[in-house]
């Protein structure tokens, strides 16, 4: 069948031949040439020789030239390649670049201690890199540390801890030391009448009707002798639980102690509550330091004169469990960036522990209220015309006092919660005075809660960490 117009196509790539250039034909055509003359010259030798006739000198300049001809063709085959041009040497592979290994992600064991240890010294939290270029984010609010810097220094506090936790997630707010090395935070000191409320808790938790019964004391409510763990047989001063608990009534305590709930019990409680343990990395367990087998040693452990020791992380755990009846884990780093970028694991946070059911955690916040209102803190949570100094903002709070050693002198505490109906923040402060000072425990602690609360000098139940949030959603990093 006779086809159209269409030219053959190019044959397929696998039919190809090479087409050789001109000198290698001529090349290719002269071995051949070569070839044939040596084959005619030997034959020619060969009947010669047969006829016993000696080869003329044409001939063996005939044979000479073509053997030279035939090793030049070979040599010349030998240099070049099929197509007529010399094979090139194959360049040898280049050596590919090696490749950096990505090192290893950091772990947290290998961050300096001075990363992870609470930034508690004046100007911390605006220090300069730390070593090995890591970038370290910390809860703590600046503005709330630096107000409260303002209130140490206007205070003349030399030896004292002002913490601040958020009461519901354990983030750490503010976590000032005045002076880390005569007054180090992670150490222990006496709890003073702090334990009162533990022990209050125990009492409530075992015989809920104690908190309508009436103690019987004789004397000073504040001076304890063996003699007083017993109520007196006939006279003596009344008082009720709630009014012992906010007016932190040693007698009372002491005979609560003994009497209703034991030393087993006790320390069952103080246990519980996370006392005996450390609160944090770098900071020491509680230690309770008598064998409270003796019943003064257990009046006095029950009603805080003696035998616990706790770090000021301990209270504002103690005042964390007020909130919503959970001992959170405090804890100040947010995240920690390394020199590549790449954030190190902090691994998970611990579970909240339930330490008093809501219930009971609600109804001792509103006793302690009266801490604040009428009790031992009552001065200290006004201003000097008697009107409250958190208007609108109610405390509920716990003070102690005891004098101590390592550094000597008379330790004042002060834990609470506010706003006392819906706890957001918890506070402890601790300052130890000496013969002279110019600012109570309380008053440090009144004035910490008010810079949280009252930041223009209006209060509200605002927390700082919602003021904070506010304040990121109206300025957005970048925005």
């Amino acid at each position: 069948m006779q086809g159209g117009n269409e030219q053959p196509g190019p044959r397929p790539f696998f039919t190809r031949t090479r087409r050789r250039k001109p000198w290698a034909r001529w090349l290719a055509r002269t071995r051949e040439v070569a070839s044939e003359r040596l084959a005619k010259a030997s034959r020619t030798a060969q009947a010669r020789s047969g006829s016993h006739r000696r080869m003329t000198l044409r001939g063996r300049l005939t044979i000479a030239a073509a053997s030279l001809l035939l090793l030049l063709g070979v040599a010349f085959s030998i240099g070049f390649g099929p197509s007529g041009e010399p094979e090139a040497t194959p360049p040898a592979a280049a050596e590919s670049p090696p490749v950096a290994s990505k090192p290893p992600p950091l772990e947290l064991s290998a961050v300096p201690q001075e990363a992870l240890e609470p930034p508690v010294a004046r100007g911390r939290l605006e220090a300069s890199p730390l070593p090995g270029k890591l970038r370290v984010e910390y809860t703590l609010d600046r503005d709330l540390t630096r107000k409260i810097w303002k209130v140490l220094d206007r205070g003349r506090v030399e030896l004292g801890h002002v913490l601040v936790m958020d009461a519901q997630t354990g983030e750490m707010l503010a976590y000032v030391s005045t002076d880390p090395e005569r007054f180090p935070p992670g150490r222990a000191y006496p709890a003073a009448s702090l334990v009162k409320v533990v022990t209050a808790a125990a009492l409530l938790d075992k015989r809920p009707s104690a908190a309508q019964e009436i103690c019987h004391f004789a004397g000073d409510p504040y001076r304890l002798r063996r003699r007083h763990l017993d109520p007196p047989k006939r006279g003596g001063n009344e008082v009720g639980f709630r009014k012992a608990l906010v007016t932190s009534n040693n007698k009372c305590f002491a005979q609560y102690a003994v009497h209703r709930i034991g030393r087993d019990s006790l320390v069952r409680a103080i246990d519980r509550f996370g006392f005996l343990s450390p609160p944090a990395k770098y900071h020491v367990a509680g230690q309770i330091t008598t064998s409270a087998e003796d019943r003064l040693e257990l009046g006095e452990l029950g009603s805080g004169l003696d035998g616990l020791r706790i770090t000021p992380l301990h209270a504002v755990q103690l005042a964390g469990v007020l909130a919503h009846g959970n001992k959170l884990q405090p804890r100040w780093v947010a995240r920690i960036e390394a020199e590549d970028g790449a954030l190190v694991p902090l691994g998970p946070s611990p579970a909240p522990v339930r330490v008093l059911t809501s219930g009971l955690a609600s109804d001792l916040r509103k006793m302690l209220v009266d801490t604040t209102r009428r009790g031992t803190a009552r001065k200290a949570f006004r201003t000097r015309r008697g009107h409250p100094l958190l208007k609108g903002v109610n405390v509920a709070g716990k003070t102690g006092s005891l004098n101590g050693t390592n550094p000597k002198g008379r330790y004042e505490w002060f834990i609470g919660v506010a706003p006392a109906e819906a706890p957001r923040i918890a506070v402890a402060t601790v300052a130890v005075q000496g013969p002279l000072f110019w600012m109570s425990g309380s008053q440090l602690a009144a004035e910490v809660f008010k810079v949280a609360f009252c930041p223009k000098g209006v209060c509200s139940p605002e927390s700082p960490q919602e003021r904070r949030a506010k304040a990121t959603a109206n300025h957005p990093v970048g925005g």
